[in-house]
Order: structure tokens, then C-alpha cells, then sequence
């Protein structure tokens, strides 16, 4: 009997799992391709969720208080939450996804009765669009798991390592897909999730809506006409934010809407995903 009970006591060691926080879904994916089953990955914000209003449930923070690390990702809900979750798990620790990472700057943009100003307001928080910066952030997911588990430091770096080829090959596909479109090519989104991704295969995302909010009618005029001027062939919208001023867009000009949510698990494909969408609607 003792000695089952010190075997089950080993055994529990041996494959216990560290309990590890997250914001968004790609997050989830980038840890988990690093930690594969040595880690538990809670993704707070599930598909659908907006980001910047969303709210967590009661069994949410039930999780979060086993959590040992929670990766931020300096988007919208953290700005309320992310002290409430330290109240939550006092013994949490915050971990920096991002380190390293340069931001560029998201356009807020200011109207008065003659022109339009565009002022340059805050860090755009959507650095997951970007292959480099992924490659970042799975440096700093591997330094983290090492620190803390440094038994399996050789476990982590080969999946390191096998992750680090995964997103030179998406990188790669991307640039196959996007070999025929014009450098500075404008491609347009309901959403302004597409910054980094536009800044590394040197396209330009034209934006519908600023920090969550929908266009105004005269400005929806002058959207319809901007998008005449640049040929736009399709919007691409996502789940998380109503698509009314996207399709009636659409509508006017008579082009396509196609869905891709910068949320999605997959990263890998949905950056594909994307890029094949531009390719084929230019």
C-alpha cells in the first residue's frame, strides 16, 4: 500500500502539467506548440468573444486562481481585467508575451467641417498578424517554460525549434500567394486587426472602423469613395464586431465580403488564409 502510494505520488510529479493563462486563441496555440502536453493553456477570451468588451465568467476565474502564468497581450479587455485577475491569483505570474516586439502605431482619425486630420494615438495591440513577431514571442514562451522547468529545457527546445521552421514555412506560403500583387497594394477590413501583417508583405490596410466603432453616413460616403479610388475587390470582415457598415459597403459597390478572424486558433492558416484572400480578389 505504501509503496502505491509513493509510486502514485511520483507519477503525479512526473506528468503534473503547468497551468498557463492567455488572452487570446493564438496565444493559446503559440504556448501549447512549445509546452505541448507539459502545460495546461487556458485562452480567456473564447470564438466570438470581442475583446473589447468581453467579460469573464465565474468558472473563468475559477481557472485562472490555478493558474501559475499569464501571458498579456496589451489588448482592449486588459486595460479593466488584468488587475482583477492579479487580485484574483495573488500568486499568479505576468509574463510579458511581447518583449522585444515594435509596435507600430494605430491612426485614430479626427474630422472637422473642411478636412480630415489623421492623428497617430497608441501601439497597435494585433502583433500576432506578423511571422517576426511570432518568432519573438515563441522566444519568450520558450525562456519562460525553461525558467520554470528547467528539467525539460531539452523538451521545449526542440519544439521551439519545430515551431521556429512551422512559421518560416507560413511566412514563405504567404509570400508565394502574394508574388503577383504590387508592393503598397491596399487591401480593406472592417476591423484594423491587419497592421503588422500589411507592414511585412508591404501592403497598406485600409481600415472601416476606428477603436471599435462604426462609421458615421457621411463618413461611409467618403469610405465607398476611397474604396472606388482603390479598386477594392472585397472587405474582409470577422465574427467579433458587426459587419453593418462592411456589407453596406459591399452592397454599393457591388464586391465581395469574405470573413477571417485574426482571433482564429489556427494561426498559421488563417495568415494563409489571408493572404490567399487578397491574392484572389485584386
Amino acid at each position: 500500500m505504501k509503496y502505491l502510494l509513493i509510486l502514485s505520488i511520483f507519477t503525479s510529479y512526473l506528468f503534473s502539467q503547468i497551468n498557463i493563462a492567455v488572452s487570446i486563441l493564438p496565444q493559446k496555440t503559440f504556448v501549447e506548440k512549445i509546452a505541448g502536453d507539459k502545460a495546461n493553456v487556458l485562452a480567456m477570451l473564447n470564438p466570438g468573444d470581442n475583446p473589447h468588451s468581453y467579460e469573464p465568467k465565474a468558472s473563468e476565474l475559477v481557472e485562472l486562481s490555478k493558474v501559475e502564468i499569464y501571458f498579456p497581450m496589451n489588448i482592449g479587455f486588459e486595460n479593466v481585467w488584468i488587475e482583477k485577475f492579479k487580485n484574483q491569483n495573488k500568486n499568479m505570474k505576468i509574463v510579458s508575451m511581447t518583449k522585444g516586439v515594435k509596435y507600430i502605431l494605430m491612426k485614430k482619425y479626427k474630422r472637422n467641417e473642411e478636412n480630415e486630420r489623421v492623428e497617430f494615438v497608441k501601439p497597435d495591440p494585433h502583433t500576432w498578424g506578423s511571422t517576426l513577431n511570432v518568432k519573438i514571442m515563441a522566444k519568450n514562451i520558450y525562456n519562460e517554460l525553461v525558467k520554470i522547468d528547467s528539467k525539460n529545457k531539452d523538451f521545449y527546445k526542440k519544439n521551439y525549434l519545430t515551431f521556429l521552421d512551422e512559421i518560416n514555412a507560413t511566412d514563405k506560403k504567404i509570400r508565394e500567394l502574394l508574388s503577383d500583387i504590387p508592393s503598397d497594394s491596399t487591401f480593406m477590413v472592417l476591423h484594423p486587426s491587419w497592421g503588422y501583417f500589411a507592414r511585412d508583405f508591404g501592403l497598406n490596410q485600409f481600415p472601416i472602423e476606428i477603436e471599435g466603432k462604426e462609421p458615421k453616413p457621411k463618413v461611409l460616403l467618403e469610405l465607398i469613395k476611397k474604396a472606388e479610388k482603390e479598386n477594392i475587390k472585397v472587405i474582409f470582415t470577422q465574427s467579433e464586431f458587426s459587419d453593418k457598415s462592411a456589407r453596406s459597403i459591399a452592397n454599393q459597390l457591388k464586391i465581395k465580403v469574405l470573413k477571417r478572424s485574426a482571433l482564429s486558433l489556427d494561426w498559421s492558416q488563417n495568415l494563409i488564409n489571408m493572404a490567399d484572400g487578397i491574392a484572389k480578389n485584386k
